[in-house]
């Protein structure tokens, strides 16, 4: 009588073992939670509040291009319309959003007559919220080195 001997079942059990270890890594792996990353994506012209107030009815074309910077859209039927856009989509926690994802639209429409400023409508962005204070475009600061700070008004 053959003796049954543990070599006997080892082709078997590898067998079962490596299936058992497959479906074991299958199912620890539906159990992790690996998202793809998205970049932030930022598009368009970020126009402050501030800037759309300097913005002044009876200013030129030039005037309003040097204060907001190149239209994302100017009206190709009429031209008398220029729209500065800014949209925003960047990641968040999923703790702070289930969704992952926050988006944000600002958009100012400047409307003119000839060449002049005749209405601004819409809504800029509060810089705050996505830049954490202070306009982005800094102007060079016209104080001579050595001359006292001018006092803040």
């Amino acid at each position: 009588m053959k003796s049954l001997a543990l070599s006997s079942f080892s082709p078997n059990f590898s067998r079962v073992s490596l299936l058992a270890a497959f479906a074991l890594v299958g199912a620890l792996s539906a159990c992790s939670n690996f998202g793809v990353y998205r970049l932030d994506v930022q598009q368009g012209n970020l126009v402050t509040q501030d800037q759309v107030a300097k913005v002044k009815s009876g200013m030129s074309r030039l005037e309003v291009r040097n204060l907001l910077g190149t239209p994302l859209l100017q009206d190709v039927f009429s031209g008398n319309r220029w729209d500065y856009i800014y949209t925003e989509d960047r990641n968040t926690e999923k703790k702070l959003n289930p969704f992952g994802r926050i988006q944000q639209q600002f958009k100012v429409t400047v409307f003119f007559e000839g060449e002049k400023v005749a209405k601004v409508e819409g809504v800029a962005s509060a810089v705050e919220i996505l830049t954490g204070g202070g306009d982005r475009r800094k102007t060079p600061d016209a104080t001579p080195p050595g001359a006292p700070p001018e006092p803040r008004k």
